[in-house]
């Protein structure tokens, strides 16, 4: 009977094992697969900002000096109206 008993404990003993074994197997994948993903999300994020273009949607932004210069030049008109 004491040998029978070993015998059974060993096997359920392996058994164990294989199922922890098999979990730390499907962690392992999962990790796996989710870093892949993420490898392909971040590389797509590149492409796309790459092939994009510059700044799409959004206006050009003035020149402050170039705009700075226009307003000096209108004021420099107005002041030789009123004195001419």
């Amino acid at each position: 009977m004491d040998k029978l008993k070993t015998i059974l404990t060993l096997i359920a003993g392996m058994l164990i094992a294989f199922v922890v074994l098999a979990g730390i197997g499907l962690i392992y994948n999962f990790l796996f697969y989710l870093v892949l993903l993420g490898i392909i999300c971040f590389a797509s994020l590149i492409a796309y900002r790459f092939l994009r273009g510059a700044n799409p949607g959004q206006l050009s932004a003035p020149n402050p000096k170039r705009e700075l210069k226009k307003v000096e030049r209108i004021l420099d008109e107005y002041k030789r109206k009123r004195d001419g």
